[in-house]
């Protein structure tokens, strides 16, 4: 007698347990798939957000303005609200890089934060300069809608489907 309730105790514990696990990684799996899903929105919203306000300059720029610099400066606080709705849906490291892929978009990979946006980087130059008594020649001409192009896909690589 006593080793039939033995035995159908150790069925329930086993079987309460089972069914524990089973909620628990269930429940795991529906979050994970809600986050997905959620993070998947935020990317199409972000990804088309950037599509219109950049609109003939990317991907392939067809409509490159001769005032460069005004019309990303006239875009600028529409894309830095997208950017700041989109970066709470990126783990804290992928915030970090999404940050830095933001700042290399505005002011260059040489670029200081106190200046908030300079687009020289997307104008045709070429020139030269001293640096410390070095003269220092650049060309430009042939590599700033390629650098923006460059620049965009780096903030869009965040948004990628997942």
């Amino acid at each position: 007698m006593i080793d039939i309730i033995v035995n159908i105790i150790s069925h329930l514990v086993v079987g309460i347990i089972t069914g524990l696990l089973g909620f628990w990684i269930g429940n795991k799996f529906a979050i994970g798939r809600d986050k997905r899903k959620e993070f998947n929105q935020a990317a199409a919203a972000f990804t088309n957000k950037v599509l219109v306000e950049l609109e003939g300059l990317y991907p392939i720029p067809t409509n490159w303005p001769k005032d460069i610099d005004r019309f990303l400066r006239d875009r600028f606080p529409k894309l830095q609200v997208a950017i700041n709705e989109f970066k709470s849906y990126l783990t804290e490291d992928q915030q970090i890089a999404f940050e830095t892929a933001w700042f290399i978009y505005r002011l260059g990979e040489d670029g200081r934060e106190v200046d908030k946006q300079s687009y020289w980087q997307y104008m045709p130059f070429k020139g030269s300069s001293k640096f410390d008594g070095v003269e220092v020649e650049f060309d430009n001409t042939k590599t700033y809608q390629v650098k923006f192009k460059r620049n965009v896909d780096n903030l869009l690589e965040y948004a990628k489907q997942k």
